[in-house]
């Protein structure tokens, strides 16, 4: 354990719909805080070690949460100050070579956001009104925005084009990005812990996001998403890749202007869209009643996650391992075993009982046929407990 593993550092997931943040020394987990909506209030859980409460704050907006912070830290009694927190990371995704790296967030690097939110609004605003508030409230520690990009640095030079004028692309910095990053690092070490990361190992990240990453000795080939997380799979509520074509008709017959219709495809579709509902839970149980456009809304969902298996194979020239993390990833074991039943020509084969009962890994586990199979995983990924060691690293 270096000295950097054994700073204090702050984290901040800023979502549309929560507020969360950690507090970390080194790998431990001091203290976990989520604000959220509760009946039209704003709530806190606080977890600190195996303590867990849940009250309402004086709050009206979740974008206030964050003067709350350090009250809630001194009150489960992980901190003492706010002078004792060394650094503060938020994870951001941005499309654009300048967060393709970890940044330490000055006037510099608030402009480049502040650009970019006019071109990609829905990842960026969030992060930006969070960003402001946490450099008024922690003026004396070092604010660091951890890249969700920066995994995939290593792609090789083709698996960042689109098929547009080069010269277009590098004016406008006009690339296939890819994000997930911090899951599949921390997947990554979790494997590599544990004696398990293959040579070409393809993983899926399936949550409220999903895509799939090809890695290639740890590093990273290719991942389903682009220029933002809205291309590859269909997801909860964003449609995957479509056609520019398809968009604009659809454009044109709603009348929708440009901002609605980015969030129609960010927030009104994916399995939304097509079942009615982002939660697979709900719709899993409607597919079992007979309800034929939930099972046509899984069917498309699970298609779109074999289809980037194979791309990602493609991309590595076969696969030697399969990882599943993210909440879907980790906990839907029919799920897993729906996207694995079209991977036979891959030779993966899931053992069906060892999957049932993987529904909350803490680590690294095997669930696939030990003896026919190449490995198939399931990898609890923690992307805050990656952002502050990330975090601490560069402050070190």
């Amino acid at each position: 354990m270096g000295m950097a593993s054994q700073k204090i550092v702050l984290v901040s997931n800023p979502g549309s719909a929560s507020r969360k943040y950690g507090l970390y020394r080194g790998d431990e987990v001091l203290a976990k805080l989520h604000f959220e909506y509760e009946a039209g209030k704003v709530v806190c859980t606080t977890v600190a070690g195996s303590r867990k409460t849940t009250e309402p704050v004086s709050i009206e907006q979740l974008d206030q949460s964050t003067g709350l912070v350090v009250e809630h830290l001194q009150a489960a009694k992980v901190l003492t100050r706010a002078g004792d927190i060394q650094a503060i990371a938020i994870r951001i995704v941005a499309p654009s070579s300048y967060f393709l790296q970890h940044r330490v967030v000055d006037d510099d690097a608030v402009q480049h956001l502040e650009d970019l939110a006019r071109l990609a609004p829905l990842h960026i605003n969030v992060a930006l009104e969070e960003i402001k508030k946490l450099r008024s409230q922690f003026p004396s520690a070092p604010l660091i925005a951890i890249s969700d990009s920066k995994f995939h640095a290593t792609k090789p030079d083709y698996a960042w084009n689109y098929g547009i004028s080069l010269q277009d692309a590098d004016t406008y910095d006009i690339k296939r990005y890819g994000f997930h990053g911090l899951s599949m690092a921390a997947a990554c070490k979790s494997l590599h812990r544990a004696d398990k990361l293959a040579t070409k190992t393809v993983i899926a990240h399936l949550g409220s996001g999903a895509s799939v990453t090809a890695v290639h000795g740890g590093k990273s080939v290719d991942n389903t998403m682009g220029y933002s997380p809205l291309e590859g799979l269909v997801m909860a509520t964003r449609s995957g890749t479509i056609d520019y074509g398809a968009i604009r008709a659809l454009q044109i017959s709603t009348g929708m202007s440009n901002t609605e219709i980015e969030t129609y495809l960010n927030t009104n579709s994916g399995l939304l869209g097509l079942g009615g509902s982002s939660d697979l839970r709900e719709l899993l149980q409607r597919e079992e009643t007979g309800d034929e456009q939930a099972a046509l809304a899984l069917r498309t969902y699970v298609y779109g996650v074999q289809k980037g298996i194979a791309q990602m194979a493609a991309a590595l020239g076969g696969m030697d391992a399969l990882v599943f993390t993210g909440t879907v990833g980790e906990r839907s074991a029919v799920i897993r075993k729906r996207v694995v039943a079209r991977l036979h020509y891959l030779d993966f084969y899931l053992d069906e009982t060892v999957n049932m009962a993987c529904l909350n890994p803490s680590g690294t586990e095997i669930i696939s046929k030990l003896a026919q199979s190449k490995p198939v995983y399931v990898v609890a990924t923690d992307e805050a407990t990656e952002i502050a060691h990330q975090a601490a690293e560069l402050i070190s």
